[in-house]
């Protein structure tokens, strides 16, 4: 999808957002996080990649998304320019397709780690269609929909990596990655 059309639909479902906004999780920096995930899915999925940005608060308060970068199967790097924000309040990323050997339906201890370290909070879009917060602060991915919310993958096989909790630390994670 293109950076211009991201843009307009995120100025449709966001309202200003006051400067003493809290750091954790809020409706405007979710409803952002969702609507570029929804764009975003199925050509993930169709191409088997991920997908990554941020979403940053404009000097007049609101938040937008940057342009959107293109990864490869296992990853993705920001590319776009942050400049025009005051802060950076989000990261965003989808996990590609489904694959059998990836363990993709749960964010990843590096997805954590770097929001942790970058001292944001973070949105990820499974290929089973869960979208996750991370909680860069307190490195905790928490489920804040399930299965199908965001689109599925095709040939997504349900209860393959087994159980999902709703909830990780980041040590859980990294036991579950071992």
């Amino acid at each position: 999808m293109r950076p211009a059309i991201i843009t307009a639909l995120l100025a449709l479902v966001l309202m200003p957002v006051g400067s003493g906004a809290a750091r954790a999780q809020d409706a405007a920096e979710l409803a952002a996080a969702r609507a570029v995930l929804l764009q975003l899915q199925p050509r993930s999925f169709a191409e088997n990649v991920e997908y990554c940005g941020y979403i940053g608060r404009m000097p007049d308060g609101r938040l937008m998304a940057t342009e959107v970068s293109r990864g490869d199967s296992f990853g993705c790097l920001s590319r776009a320019d942050e400049s025009r924000f005051v802060e950076i309040v989000a990261s965003f990323h989808t996990h590609a397709g489904f694959d059998r050997s990836a363990l993709s339906e749960v964010p990843s201890s590096d997805d954590v780690m770097g929001d942790h370290a970058e001292g944001v909070n973070g949105y990820v879009a499974t290929p089973g269609g869960r979208l996750w917060y991370i909680d860069g602060a307190r490195q905790v991915a928490t489920q804040i929909c399930g299965l199908g919310c965001m689109g599925q993958a095709p040939g997504f096989i349900p209860g393959d990596e087994g159980p999902i909790a709703s909830r990780y630390t980041l040590a859980e994670i990294r036991a579950r990655e071992r």
